[in-house]
């Protein structure tokens, strides 16, 4: 995709600290995060009531699988509408955390863990990525023929609002919220 095709993205940037309240569905004022969820070892998954989660490591084949991941989930909840704007979302938020939050351990056994949180009455969805890394996504401007730099982009012109918090001594977690509602 080219940059120039999505110029909503210019003035779209990342929230710091949680995402606005005016357009939060009522039932996330407690936090989004489900940490039971969170714990999961590296390829278990689950689904619970109102969300679902997996862990992957942090290598290339985790995208491809994140984003069935995500695609399943979506049907289930009856929010297919949403998965090519949310299977881009999470290839972009996975493959950052694969490429750039691996540790002092060797990439596959780095965690990295998606979660989701439908909210169908809204006809919208949370994607949200944890890996171990402290220091928070960084967007770029990328040259009109650099093979990479796009990603936040991407991810701002495809979600309504997105951002990210640390987790204190345990990394951060970034986060999209994607709907139907035009931009």
């Amino acid at each position: 995709m080219n940059t120039e095709l999505v110029p909503s993205e210019l003035h779209a940037g990342a929230s710091w600290g949680g995402p606005s309240r005016t357009r939060t569905p009522e039932s996330t004022r407690g936090g989004w995060w489900d940490p039971s969820l969170g714990r999961l070892g590296i390829g278990e998954s689950r689904c619970a009531p109102g969300g679902a989660a997996a862990s992957f490591g942090a290598v290339p084949d985790s995208v491809r699988s994140a984003r069935e991941f995500g695609a399943e989930n979506l049907a289930a909840w009856g929010l297919t509408r949403l998965a090519e704007d949310v299977r881009l979302i999470i290839s972009e938020l996975v493959g950052n955390a694969c490429r750039h939050a691996v540790t002092d351990e060797p990439p596959e056994r780095t965690r990295v863990t998606l979660q989701l949180r439908p909210f169908p009455r809204d006809g919208a969805v949370v994607c949200m990525v944890a890996d171990p890394e402290p220091r928070g996504p960084v967007r770029v401007e990328a040259h009109h023929f650099a093979e990479s730099g796009r990603g936040l982009g991407l991810v701002a012109a495809f979600s309504r609002e997105w951002g990210w918090n640390p987790v204190d001594g345990h990394g951060k977690i970034v986060w999209a919220i994607c709907d139907s509602d035009p931009f």
